[in-house]
């Protein structure tokens, strides 16, 4: 069988067993996000939550939404070793908290390669963390609403 295929099917399954196994409302946001993903192209896609959504998008929805990722990488041709990637918790940096990626499984064996990996992740938040911080300060030492909640 052709592995784009192979791929294709093997993605459809998983998410059919998804479907099996999770509250409606998970599954149901899962999927959106996953469509919001395919939709962008890939890459970086911020979510944009309301309380309830934030809710509902526990530790094992962003991990299978990860495995789901992998499984969409590997209908890319060439790029079949993607469905063999594994969801690896990093853990938590200073502000990167219960860090999760998708790994081949070689990278999950390496505690320095997770490690730096962890670093980077953290170094990104700090930074938005930052600039979150300046934007905010800014938009009050011009009497503008710092944010939603202002």
């Amino acid at each position: 069988m052709d592995p784009v295929e192979l791929a294709r099917l093997r993605y459809a399954l998983y998410v059919e067993t998804l479907r099996a196994r999770m509250p409606g409302p998970q599954f149901t946001l899962l999927m959106r996000t996953v469509d919001l993903y395919v939709g962008a192209g890939g890459g970086r896609v911020r979510l944009r939550m309301d309380p309830g959504d934030r809710e509902l998008f526990t530790a094992e929805v962003q991990q299978e939404l990860l495995t789901l990722l992998g499984l969409l990488g590997a209908t890319r041709p060439g790029h079949a070793d993607r469905a063999e990637h594994v969801v690896v918790r990093l853990g938590d940096g200073e502000y990167a908290k219960g860090a999760l990626t998708l790994v081949p499984p070689e990278v999950a064996a390496d505690p320095e390669r997770l490690r730096a990996m962890l670093a980077r992740i953290d170094a990104r938040q700090r930074r938005s963390h930052d600039d979150r911080r300046e934007v905010e300060e800014i938009a009050r030492a011009s009497g503008m609403s710092a944010g939603p909640d202002e």
